[in-house]
């Protein structure tokens, strides 16, 4: 009778948080909660009813994996699943695609499979995905969302569509959004997913970042006569990364095996917390055919060979000289040279991870992003010698505990200078970079001219939420600076630089520029 009355218990718990459980399972469920003394069995029931609901469940119906799930949780607490990674290296092509969807009104995420040589369609694609993640974004921004029925609000600003200007229905003072492009010689229009307009850039403020053709932008002006006349023109407000969640709940937006967001474990953080050593390092053009780079990266391994880091980030370009005939032998003899040098510091070999990041002008691939990792056949030998190897894409993504880091090897700050319509006279450019790709949720947000791009993989590139850590591994001067709680580094050229590097405290969420003293060098 007592057994009946659990049961009954039970199934009416589950009802009430609208779950199904089968009687079978039910049963099953009340002969494990009758091992607990009585006054702890609800709430051991109130926990296992908790977590199925955190399993993100498509059917109200519980299955016998949803149950087994939910009392291993309850019952290891601590113990981190198969998918709960402390470290995960997420490939570029393995990124799931945020979009909006318009009929439930939220981002939502779809897979997309790897596909390099799509239809023509993807190419036009790419900036209309681009704009309409920009446009839905910027429209929760407290600035732009319109006054309720009866509601006065003051400083809110309407974007027009480009089509409302085209009707003639609106005219005079506007704010505009649109991709700004030059679809004549010298002519710059701004374009939106329904139409094109002309603007006049010549008395235009324009606002802090490197605004460039093919950039996303608002502008506000005199709409007259079919030109827009831009008094002020500026990127779309950034949006915190923990607003950028509120559609997603706790779904993995990141990458990775696990379903659910690890940004939110506990357990991951905790883990985190105890680790207020660790350190994850990165290290931009790795030359492995230089004596005195291999030299230099001995004396760095040296000095963490008591406190062994994360993992060593060292992105390219490996070789010295750009490619040629000589170039996949030399850089398999770097391989070798690095591992033998790895090999000498057992405690590096057996807990720090070597992820390589490869420039576009290494051995492999064409100079077109997302890059594939280094050739398996160049690294095999490396791979056997060093278990803690990974090769991957360029970009990547990196998963630390609860820390989200994006890795990016390319001239971008460079690229984005040169092709800026307006040069800041004001603050570090490293600052307005760091505005620029943030604001514009995107790691390169240039045209495809300059760097082109895999038409169908062009999500890739996007930051949406916006992670905690952007590596962007330039020619430029080494940097560290922070926009909308996110740092954006660059290591510098480590050969070029005082051979020196960026290390990361994920439990601090610190960066630290670091270099290998003089007086340490016996070289």
């Amino acid at each position: 009778m007592a057994d009946e009355k659990l049961v009954r218990t039970i199934q009416g718990t589950f009802s009430l948080y609208g779950l199904v459980l089968p009687r079978k399972l039910s049963v099953s469920l009340a002969k494990e909660l009758l091992n607990e003394e009585e006054h702890k069995r609800k709430t051991w029931l109130i926990q296992i009813v908790e977590q199925i609901l955190a399993q993100n469940l498509n059917d109200p119906h519980i299955t016998l994996a949803n149950l087994k799930l939910a009392i291993e949780e309850c019952v290891r607490p601590n113990t981190l699943k198969t998918t709960e990674t402390v470290l995960n290296v997420i490939h570029a092509f393995d990124i799931p695609k945020i979009k909006h969807n318009l009929s439930e009104k939220k981002f939502v995420l779809t897979t997309i499979l790897p596909d390099l040589y799509p239809g023509a369609q993807y190419k036009s694609l790419i900036f209309k995905d681009r704009f309409e993640l920009l446009w839905y974004r910027t429209l929760r921004h407290e600035l732009f969302v319109p006054p309720k029925l009866g509601e006065k609000k003051e400083n809110w600003i309407e974007l027009v569509p480009i089509e409302y200007l085209l009707s003639e229905s609106k005219g005079g003072n506007v704010y505009v959004m649109g991709l700004l492009t030059q679809l004549t010689e010298g002519q710059y229009y701004l374009e939106d997913t329904g139409g094109t307009i002309k603007v006049d850039l010549e008395k235009a403020n324009f606002r802090d970042g490197l605004i460039m053709e093919a950039s996303i932008v608002i502008a506000s002006g005199d709409y007259r006569d079919g030109v827009l006349y831009v008094e002020d023109i500026g990127f779309p407000p950034a949006e915190s990364s923990s607003n950028a969640r509120a559609d997603f709940g706790d779904i993995n937006t990141f990458g990775g095996l696990h379903n659910l967001s690890l940004k939110l474990s506990e357990k991951l953080k905790s883990h985190e917390e105890c680790n207020k050593d660790g350190m994850i390092i990165f290290v931009s053009e790795m030359w492995l055919d230089d004596v005195i780079v291999l030299h230099k990266f001995r004396t760095m391994l040296q000095g963490y060979a008591q406190c062994p880091p994360i993992a060593f980030i060292l992105c390219g370009h490996f070789l010295s000289f750009p490619e040629n005939l000589t170039s996949v032998q030399k850089l398999k003899d770097g391989l070798k040279d690095l591992a033998d040098l790895i090999m000498q510091f057992p405690d590096i070999k057996e807990f720090s991870k070597f992820i390589f990041v490869p420039g576009l002008d290494d051995v492999g691939s064409p100079k077109i992003l997302p890059r594939s990792p280094l050739p398996k056949y160049l690294t095999e030998d490396f791979r056997k010698n060093i278990p803690g190897a990974i090769f991957t894409t360029n970009p990547c993504r990196i998963q630390y505990c609860t820390k989200e880091i994006v890795v990016l090897r390319e001239n971008t700050l460079t690229k984005m200078c040169r092709n800026a319509l307006h040069f800041p006279q004001e603050g570090n450019i490293y600052d307005h970079f760091a505005k620029s790709i943030i604001c514009q949720s995107h790691l390169v947000p240039l045209s495809l001219s300059i760097i082109p791009v895999y038409w169908k993989q062009d999500h890739a590139l996007q930051m949406y939420p916006t992670p905690d850590v952007i590596v962007v591994a330039d020619k430029f001067e080494a940097y560290a600076t922070t926009y909308s709680n996110c740092h954006v580094i660059n290591p510098g050229v480590f050969p070029k630089n005082e051979y020196s590097f960026k290390v990361y405290v994920p439990a601090l969420d610190l960066i630290e520029h670091c270099a290998i003293p003089k007086d340490m060098d016996d070289y």
